[in-house]
């Protein structure tokens, strides 16, 4: 195999353009061959480069090698995988039955490539020739072959015309049973009588060599995985194919149970949960501290649009960058829930704090955009300028978090961009005016009114009564004891430490859910 299948293949392939390593793995019977290119090579066309190598050099390989080329992508690997089990069927019915009725099935749904099957037994026909009759009989192993080669077929042996039409006449010698492969003649006597299979030899059923044991639950198995296409929907995909197990499994002898144990959806699934629970609670707590800290609902209102808004545009823009839902964007987006409401609510409490001061509400809009224009700019490009350089990088690391580097990209951008436009927007027809009554006179000396310092400076203060001001009281004076006692610092850090640990602990042995 080394020296005439797996170096010959690697001698061929150098003149691809973009290849940059070559792998092999040789075993008996078999070679893979591993080509890798650079990232920035058009794969498709690569993949015909290949194909077009590898038939060129067909000729000089032996003539049982059979060659396949795969170009490697996500699709490649199964999303969905059942098995097959039971106690009163063969190894060898279960694979005919995997093969014959449930893969042609499934392999006819919208969006499934191809269904792979492994283990169970492969019935087939075994002759065990008796070397003293091949000896009497002048047949070699090699007469036997080539006459069952030359037999078992499906042939056309010409055309006849009929009626003004040309018919291709079709003849099968394919077998059916021991007995007929038995029945085919090797070679012919020199009196000229026919020699067959059966003369030499006998002929029973068996099954074909197992070299990889395939088990579920204990049991035989015979596993069914279904590969997607490249451009097909995982959860799409996934749904027909349980809905045509479900009516598959209706029809199934008695004993033979067909379950799933492997399915790529239910993390698809669980990522979107994922994002839907923290959009949901991303939503509540923003509104829940407005609403505690502010006491306006208006503001919570706006600050409680911001979050689906940003998400949704951010779902627009990564869809005109080419990237779909997967593990990385997904995580990306539940990661910037917790950035893209900063935004709104820094604009939204500095509104809030300049009404209070006294100015009406275009006025105070006004006072607290040129005022967060720059932090705002700065505070949202620091995260970004982290992020891009994972867009730029190459090779598979470069695949992975080039996705969630540009979720969070454009998440961040887009709540830039509410936060400067429609949070001021929402904010002049959603948040009331500090005293209703003089709402008419403030809107009409708008804009000539500038608000002092020190008014700035007593709504703040205002803003630090109540219950929020309690907290900040009660955090100034325990950060002040702890600076004072370096033990009482080590000691609240150790406790942070050990917390963390417990926490992380439960989540380990199970004591809360957690989705693996």
């Amino acid at each position: 195999m080394l020296v005439t299948i797996t170096r010959p293949i690697e001698e061929s392939v150098n003149n691809v353009p973009g290849l940059q390593r070559v792998l092999s793995i040789t075993s008996r019977g078999s070679a893979e061959v591993d080509l890798f290119f650079d990232w920035n090579v058009d794969m498709v066309q690569t993949l015909q480069r290949v194909d077009a190598v590898v038939a060129r050099m067909q000729a000089e390989l032996p003539t049982t090698a059979k060659l396949e080329t795969h170009r490697l992508t996500f699709a490649t690997f199964p999303i969905v995988g059942y098995s097959l089990t039971s106690d009163s069927v063969s190894p060898d019915k279960l694979w005919e039955m995997a093969t014959y009725d449930i893969k042609p099935r499934l392999n006819r749904l919208d969006g499934v490539a191809s269904v792979l099957v492994q283990g169970g037994r492969v019935p087939e026909y075994q002759i065990t020739p008796d070397p003293a009759r091949l000896l009497s009989a002048g047949v070699t192993i090699a007469d036997i072959l080539d006459g069952v080669r030359k037999t078992n077929l499906i042939d056309s042996p010409g055309l006849y015309e009929n009626n003004h039409q040309l018919v291709l006449s079709l003849i099968s010698g394919q077998v059916h049973s021991p007995d007929e492969l038995g029945q085919i003649v090797v070679k012919a006597s020199p009196a000229g009588v026919p020699i067959r299979v059966r003369d030499v030899g006998t002929v029973t059923r068996s099954v074909a060599p197992i070299y990889t044991i395939v088990t579920a639950n204990g049991k035989s198995a015979v596993l069914l995985s279904i590969i997607r296409q490249p451009d097909s929907n995982t959860l799409a995909v996934a749904d027909e194919v349980h809905q045509q197990i479900q009516s598959l499994s209706a029809g199934l002898p008695p004993g033979v149970h067909l379950e799933p144990f492997y399915d790529q959806s239910t993390i698809v699934r669980d990522s979107i949960s994922s994002v839907r629970d923290a959009v949901l609670i991303g939503i509540v707590l923003s509104v829940a501290i407005l609403i505690l800290f502010l006491r306006d609902w208006g503001a919570s209102i706006i600050a409680g649009l911001v979050i689906p808004a940003t998400l949704c545009i951010t779902f627009i823009a990564l869809k005109s960058f080419g990237e779909s839902f997967n593990l990385m964007t997904l995580g990306g987006l539940a990661a910037a829930v917790g950035l893209v409401i900063d935004d709104a609510i820094v604009v939204l409490e500095n509104i809030v704090l300049h009404r209070d001061a006294g100015q009406n509400r275009f006025q105070a809009i006004s006072s607290a955009l040129r005022e967060m224009v720059v932090p705002l700019l700065g505070s949202t490009i620091t995260p970004i300028v982290v992020f891009l350089p994972l867009i730029s990088i190459t090779g598979v690391t470069g695949s992975f978090f080039r996705a969630l580097a540009l979720t969070m990209t454009v998440a961040l951008l887009v709540s830039l961009f509410l936060a400067m436009t429609w949070t001021p927007t929402l904010s002049q027809y959603l948040l009331r005016d500090k005293h209703q009554g003089d709402a008419g006179a403030a809107e009409s000396s708008a804009g000539t009114a500038e608000i002092d310092s020190a008014a700035l400076l007593a709504a703040e203060e205002a803003h630090l009564s109540g219950l929020f001001g309690r907290i900040v009281n009660f955090y100034t004076r325990f950060m002040q004891r702890v600076l004072r006692r370096p033990l009482l610092l080590v000691g609240s850090s150790v406790a942070i430490i050990l917390l963390t640990y417990v926490c992380y602990h439960f989540l380990e042995t199970g004591l809360l859910p957690v989705n693996g």
